[in-house]
C-alpha cells in the first residue's frame, strides 16, 4: 500500500505541475545512487499511464576511480534488466574545474547537463528528467541563504524549468530509500557524500544536523517550507514584472532600451526583475548578472547621469541616455540618442554627430526665384519644405521605435525601420544617421529621403530651407 501510495505521489506531482504530456519522452539522469534509481523506477512504473518512452544518461565523473566504475557497471546492468536504452558517459571534471577555474562540485553540475541537453538533442526527445528531492531543495536553499541570496535563491529549484523535470523535489530522502528497500532494488552509494571537503556535505553532514540537535527542528522539512511559500510571492511578482517590461521597453530590434523614466515609476522589487529580464533578452541567460551589477545599474538610471555606462559580464554595457537605459555589445561603436528643437531661422548644432542644420524661411516668390527646385536629388544636404504643413515642434533627432515616413513619390507609408531595411542600412549606422521629424512622423531621413508629405511644391507659399553640414571634425554619412 505504502508502495502505491508513493507512485501514486509522483504521478500527482506530474499532473498538478504538468510536468508532462501524455506520450512524452524523457532523458533520465541516472547516477546509481538511490534518487536517481528510484526516479527511474518511478517513471517505468507510471510509464503506460502517460505512455512515455525512457531514455537513460549515466555520466562517470572520474573523481573515484573502481568505484566509479563499479557504479557505472550497476546502471548498465540496471537499464539492462529494466528495457530502457542507456547512453554512458565519461568526463574528467577534475581536468575541467581546473580549467574552468571552478569547483568540482560546479564542474560536476555543469558537465552534466550539458551532456543531458545534447543527448536531448540528439535523441529529439522533450525532457530531462533528474532525481533533486525535497533534502536536496533545503540543501540549496542553505547554500543560497549562506552567499547571500534574494526572493529566487529562498525558492530554490522548480519542479519545472524549461525542459527541466524533478518529480521528486517534493520527496525526503528517507521516504525515497523506503520505496526502494520495499521493492528490493539496490543502488549505489557515493562515498564522497560523507567527505566534509564539499560545502554542500558540510551543510548536509554537519550543518543541518547540528541545528537538529539544537533547536529540536528538521531544517530540511522547513527550508522546504520555505521555499515552497516564498515561491508564490516569487511567481506573483515575476508575472507583475513581464508586464512592466513590455510597458518601459522602446526598443529591443539592435540594442535593448528601456524609458528610464518609466523604471522610475515603478517599485525597486520590480525594476530589479525588469533589469534581470533585460539581461536575459540580450544575453540569451540569466547567468553572471549579479545583485551590485543591478544595483549599479538602477544607481546608474536615478543619477540621471546621461552618457555614464554599466561593464558587465560576456561583454554586455548599459548605458544611460536621455531617458534611455540601453544594453548593448561592448566595443561597439554606439552613437547616443539626441534630439533638438529645430531653429527655424537659424542654426540648430548636434553635439553627438558634429554637425549642424541650417535653416531658412522663403516665400514663395524667393523660392521660385532660386530656380533649383527641380534639380534637387534625395541625396542632397540641402532640401526645401512646405512650412505650412509643417507644426510648431519639429525636431531633429536620431530615431526611435514607432518612426513612420511616406517616401517622396511613394504612394504609402512605412515604418522607418522597414525603409532601412529596404536600403540595407545596418543597425549600427541607423543611429548615425540625423531625422528631421514631427512626433513620429519623418519629414527628411537627412541625406537619403524627403517625405512626400512635407516636400515642398512650386505653388508653396511659405517654404523652409533646410541645409545639413558636418563641422570641420566630422565625418560624412554615405548611405
Amino acid at each position: 500500500m505504502e508502495n502505491k501510495s508513493f507512485v501514486e505521489r509522483i504521478k500527482h506531482n506530474i499532473l498538478e505541475q504538468k510536468l508532462l504530456a501524455p506520450g512524452a519522452k524523457i532523458v533520465v539522469g541516472v547516477s546509481g545512487g538511490a534518487d536517481s534509481v528510484c526516479l527511474l523506477k518511478v517513471l517505468l512504473e507510471i510509464k503506460d499511464d502517460f505512455d512515455l518512452s525512457l531514455f537513460a544518461v549515466h555520466v562517470n565523473h572520474g573523481l573515484r576511480g573502481r568505484e566509479a566504475d563499479c557504479d557505472q557497471s550497476y546502471v548498465t546492468e540496471l537499464c539492462k534488466n529494466w528495457e530502457i536504452p542507456l547512453k554512458a558517459l565519461f568526463v574528467d571534471i577534475k581536468a575541467l574545474s581546473n580549467k574552468l577555474g571552478i569547483s568540482e562540485e560546479e564542474a560536476g553540475r555543469e558537465a552534466r547537463y550539458k551532456l543531458f541537453n545534447k543527448v536531448l538533442k540528439d535523441t529529439g526527445f522533450d525532457y530531462i528528467a533528474v532525481a533533486h528531492n525535497m533534502d536536496d531543495q533545503a540543501e540549496t536553499v542553505m547554500l543560497n541563504i549562506l552567499r547571500g541570496t534574494g526572493l529566487d535563491g529562498l525558492c530554490g529549484m522548480s519542479m519545472k524549468q524549461g525542459k527541466i523535470i524533478r518529480p521528486l523535489l517534493n520527496v525526503s530522502r528517507i521516504q525515497i530509500e523506503r520505496y526502494l528497500t520495499n521493492n528490493n532494488i539496490n543502488y549505489c552509494t557515493d562515498s564522497s557524500n560523507k567527505s566534509l571537503e564539499y560545502t554542500r556535505n558540510r551543510i548536509r553532514n554537519a550543518l543541518f544536523p547540528e541545528i537538529n540537535k539544537l533547536f529540536d527542528v528538521n531544517p530540511a522539512s522547513q527550508l522546504f517550507r520555505l521555499s515552497s511559500l516564498v515561491s508564490d510571492d516569487r511567481d506573483f511578482l515575476e508575472r507583475e514584472a513581464k508586464g512592466a517590461y513590455d510597458a518601459v521597453v522602446l526598443s529591443d530590434s539592435d540594442d535593448l532600451e528601456l524609458s528610464a523614466t518609466g523604471l522610475k515609476t515603478l517599485s525597486k522589487a520590480i525594476v530589479k526583475r525588469i533589469i534581470r529580464l533585460a539581461w536575459d533578452k540580450i544575453n540569451n541567460s540569466r547567468k553572471n548578472l549579479e545583485s551590485v551589477h543591478v544595483d549599479q545599474i538602477i544607481t546608474l538610471c536615478q543619477n540621471n547621469r546621461t552618457g555614464k555606462k554599466v561593464v558587465l559580464k560576456n561583454g554586455i554595457e548599459v548605458w544611460l541616455s536621455y531617458d534611455r537605459l540601453i544594453f548593448t555589445k561592448a566595443g561597439k561603436q554606439y552613437y547616443k540618442p539626441y534630439s533638438y528643437p529645430l531653429n527655424k531661422e537659424g542654426f540648430t548644432e548636434v553635439k553627438e554627430l558634429n554637425a549642424v542644420m541650417k535653416a531658412r524661411i522663403l516665400s514663395n516668390a524667393d523660392f521660385i526665384q532660386l530656380g533649383i527646385f527641380d534639380q534637387v536629388n534625395e541625396g542632397s544636404l540641402v532640401q526645401f519644405f512646405d512650412l505650412d504643413k509643417l507644426g510648431k515642434n519639429i525636431l531633429v533627432r536620431s530615431r526611435l521605435e514607432g518612426d513612420r515616413i511616406r517616401p517622396y513619390r511613394s504612394n504609402g507609408e512605412k515604418k522607418l525601420k522597414d525603409f532601412f531595411i529596404d536600403k540595407k542600412i545596418s543597425g549600427e549606422k541607423r543611429g548615425m544617421i540625423p531625422l528631421v521629424a514631427q512626433e513620429n512622423k519623418i519629414i527628411w531621413v537627412v541625406g537619403m529621403r524627403t517625405s512626400e508629405d512635407y516636400r515642398a511644391r512650386k505653388d508653396s507659399n511659405n517654404v523652409l530651407m533646410l541645409s545639413w553640414s558636418y563641422l570641420k571634425d566630422g565625418g560624412e554619412i554615405n548611405a
